[in-house]
């Protein structure tokens, strides 16, 4: 276990050598982030951690994909999950699709697909798009998901027409998603996949 923390400083030794609960590394650009997390996944293995149970997640594929080789190429078992938070809510979302009300072959919407199902409650609706532009009403709902309210909760909540009409748009859109047995989530601008 020695070899896994040569060549670190010692703030990074800290960070590889901890053990106890979850660790949040922090560091700007080119400061060893990676080689930090890598080793410390490599030194929770080696320290007798079962690989299935360490998470190693990140915001982009192409550092999920250099962790992984990384912590393959540092000769500990292989198990542990690397990849980003949104294959990891992709993957747990599959497995309990169920759970969730979905079925196992729903479809993940990007945020052009989300824009036409927001167009089509828009119309359904008779709500014109160019007066309150799609965009908009989808940053809305985005916005109300990511403060995990529902279409009702946010109409309760209505404060100006563009607030009911949202809320409207809202269930319209949500009703759209399940007869095209569909999920969208929170969009990050670096997301490749959503969950």
């Amino acid at each position: 276990m020695e070899d896994l923390l040569a060549n670190l400083n010692e703030p990074q030794k800290q960070a590889v050598s901890h053990t106890r609960g979850p660790l949040l590394v922090l560091a700007g650009a080119g400061s060893g982030k990676t080689r930090v997390i890598t080793r410390r996944v490599a030194y929770l293995i080696a320290g007798g951690v079962p690989p299935w149970q360490v998470l190693a997640i990140t915001f982009t594929n192409k550092a999920a994909r250099e962790m992984a080789d990384r912590v393959g190429a540092l000769d500990v078992p292989r198990g542990a999950t690397i990849c980003t938070f949104h294959s990891l809510c992709a993957a747990l979302l599959r497995e309990f699709a169920l759970e969730a009300g979905a079925s196992h072959n729903y479809s993940i919407y990007d945020r052009d697909d989300q824009l036409r199902l927001v167009r089509q409650a828009m119309e359904a609706l008779q709500i014109p798009t160019d007066r309150l532009p799609p965009a908009a009403v989808h940053s809305a709902i985005s916005a109300a998901k990511n403060d995990l309210k529902l279409p009702g909760q946010l109409a309760e909540a209505a404060q100006s027409l563009f607030d009911r009409q949202v809320a409207l748009v809202y269930a319209g859109y949500q009703k759209l998603l399940g007869e095209n047995n569909a999920r969208s989530a929170a969009c990050s601008p670096t997301a490749t996949a959503t969950c």
